[in-house]
């Protein structure tokens, strides 16, 4: 389906090499540090900023908004680009009706963007001035005027068919719920797919949420220093990330270095070993992918969300192949709600610590108290291995 394209290259102001896609009717989510550029590609998209130097394309719906190569550079007037700002950005000396009339189409009428403002539960609202509004009274308004740039009025869309329609637009999104209190949040995330079964058009969400891209977007894009590192659904980005730095960026925990060998058709093992001391190391196995050497060095990382925790003395009546079994000791917990943060040392290395989210109930289950042991069961699924890259600065 035609969507939105982009792939944007600069050395000033700032670094930029953004390339990434938003299907139509699609939710993609950069996410990367503050400073790591992803308002500037939001900015780039609308037409807010373009670094002198930008070589690349930017295409929504088979439509150049940018394209250096054929000189063609489109206004913000003349691009149908929604943005959302983090700090609503509401001209302070007009009213809800008509800060969103002043974005509003041609086919927009008066009735029309008060059906809109009543359908975010805002009809009592529509002649107060910004600073009469809650902030997300008024973030509800920067959805609104968001929404009538880029989408078709509420009688074409009722008078659609089931089947959301493509309408060629974008709608971006920065950090719009970070201002919000978590009822009004709510309210908004079900406000925005409600939009979504209506009309398909491309949305980019900037946000520093890794719990909110999980829950909204179908593709997040990481973003550090103007670079786009890795792309694709939440779940795989998450568990695999391509090297260490993306590792670092969506904040896994259970981050180590080890070797990587080929074992059997199928399978690697891979050790760990305690600042290179064969002495003192633990093999897991690990699916050979075929995309790694025999003895390579690799960073390696440990979904906890993967790992059965059973008691010491506990023998499971099964257990998924190549599935290893390591001793640990439960070195800390610290209790954080209905979630306890744990922190173990595996028995043969007992520098090395694992760190794992656990459940009130199963702590409880495990009846272990600190400084006890535990067993865990490490699948394969697990674990996921990346080779050392040389550095080459």
């Amino acid at each position: 389906m035609p969507g939105l394209q982009v792939q944007l290259r600069s050395a000033s102001p700032i670094r930029l090499e953004a390339e990434f896609d938003c299907g139509a009717g699609e939710l993609v989510a950069l996410v990367g540090p503050s400073g790591s550029g992803k308002t500037s590609m939001l900015r780039a998209i609308a037409g807010l900023w373009t670094p002198a130097d930008v070589q690349g394309h930017i295409r929504v719906a088979g439509q150049a908004w940018l394209d250096t190569a054929a000189d063609v550079q489109l206004s913000p007037q003349q691009r149908r680009a929604g943005l959302v700002f983090q700090h609503y950005a509401l001209f302070p000396h007009m009213t809800a009706q008509a800060n969103v009339a002043l974005a509003a189409g041609p086919d927009w009428s008066n009735s029309d963007i008060t059906a809109l403002l009543k359908r975010m539960g805002l009809d009592a609202l529509t002649q107060r001035r910004p600073a009469q509004l809650s902030g997300g009274q008024q973030q509800r308004v920067a959805l609104a005027r968001a929404l009538v740039r880029v989408m078709p009025t509420p009688r074409l869309a009722s008078a659609a068919s089931t089947v959301p329609q493509v309408w060629p637009g974008v709608l971006l999104l920065d950090e719009p719920f970070s201002a919000v209190d978590a009822p009004t949040r709510q309210t908004l995330y079900r406000e925005l797919a409600a939009w979504r079964q209506q009309v398909s058009v491309p949305m980019v969400l900037v946000t520093h949420d890794l719990a909110e891209a999980r829950r909204l977007a179908d593709r997040v894009v990481i973003v550090d220093g103007g670079q786009t590192l890795q792309t694709g659904q939440p779940a795989r980005v998450f568990a695999s990330p391509r090297n260490a730095r993306v590792a670092e960026l969506v904040g896994i925990q259970n981050h180590f270095e080890g070797h990587f060998y080929k074992d059997q058709v199928g399978w690697g093992r891979l050790r760990w070993t305690q600042d290179g001391d064969a002495s003192q190391a633990i093999d897991l196995t690990v699916v050979d992918k075929n995309k790694i050497e025999d003895n390579t060095p690799v960073t390696w990382v440990l979904n906890g969300e993967q790992v059965d925790v059973l008691p010491d003395a506990s023998t499971p009546a099964q257990t998924e192949a190549g599935t290893t079994r390591l001793r640990c000791r439960l070195h800390e917990v610290l209790a954080l709600g209905e979630i306890s943060l744990c922190t173990l040392t595996p028995e043969a290395l007992p520098e090395q610590t694992i760190t794992l989210n656990l459940t009130t109930r199963l702590l409880e289950r495990l009846q272990v108290d600190t400084g006890g042991w535990v067993q865990l069961m490490i699948a394969p699924g697990a674990l996921h291995i990346m080779p050392v890259r040389a550095n080459t600065d």
